[in-house]
C-alpha cells in the first residue's frame, strides 16, 4: 500500500526536488486504508493534513438538517483537504468521506512546516493548496448554466464519475434533485 511512485509524479509537477529531498517527504507520509464510509474529517474537526488519494475515492459534503450537499469528489492521485479549515485553523463544518474502499497518504501540516523549516524547497509544497479549493469554473456552471448544460459538462470532464458514484450524489453536485438528473439523463442520452 505505500506505493509511493504517484506520489513523487505529483510532487515533480511542482518542483524539482532531489532523490534526498523526496525521501524526506516519503518518511513523513502515514498510510490508511479506508472503507466505503469512513469519515476522514467530521463537522467540528480541524482539517490537519494533506490526503493524496493512492486507490479509490472521497467525497467532500455538507450535512444539513435535510439532506446533504455535495461539494466535490476526488479520485485516485488527487491530493485534497478542507482547505478552508486547513489554512485557517478553524473546526470544519464539512465532511470528508470514502466513497468507496480506499487507500490514502497523508501529511500533516505540522510535518509539512517541519521539511520547509529544512529545505526552503519545500515550501513549494504550499502549490499542493492551490488545486484543492473549488473551482471558479465549477461555480460559474452551478450559477450560470442549466442542468442540461450541467451535466454535459460533467460528461465531458469527469465522464467517469456518472459510472462511480450514486445518482443522488451525483445530483447534489451538479445542484439538482435526483429527479431532475434522470430526466435530464434521458433527454441526453
Amino acid at each position: 500500500m505505500s506505493d509511493f511512485s504517484e506520489i513523487k509524479k505529483s510532487l515533480l509537477k511542482i518542483y524539482p526536488f532531489t532523490d534526498e529531498q523526496l525521501e524526506l517527504f516519503a518518511n513523513k507520509l502515514r498510510y490508511k486504508k479506508l472503507v466505503k464510509n469512513d469519515l476522514i474529517l467530521k463537522e467540528q474537526q480541524l482539517s490537519d493534513k494533506l490526503i493524496f488519494v493512492l486507490s479509490g475515492s472521497l467525497r467532500f459534503y455538507v450535512q444539513n438538517e435535510y439532506n446533504e450537499l455535495t461539494l466535490n469528489f476526488v479520485t485516485e492521485h488527487f491530493w485534497f483537504a478542507d482547505i478552508e479549515s486547513l489554512l485557517i485553523q478553524k473546526p470544519s463544518e464539512n465532511r470528508i468521506e470514502a466513497a468507496e474502499d480506499s487507500n490514502i497518504a497523508t501529511i500533516s501540516m505540522i510535518d509539512m512546516h517541519t521539511l520547509m523549516d529544512l529545505h526552503s524547497c519545500f515550501r513549494m509544497l504550499y502549490g499542493l493548496l492551490a488545486n484543492l479549493s473549488i473551482s471558479s469554473r465549477y461555480i460559474d456552471t452551478i450559477t450560470n448554466k442549466n442542468p442540461d448544460e450541467r451535466y454535459r459538462e460533467l460528461l465531458v470532464s469527469r465522464p467517469d464519475w456518472i459510472i462511480r458514484f450514486p445518482q443522488k450524489q451525483i445530483a447534489s453536485f451538479l445542484k439538482m434533485t435526483p429527479e431532475t438528473l434522470s430526466r435530464v439523463r434521458a433527454r441526453i442520452k
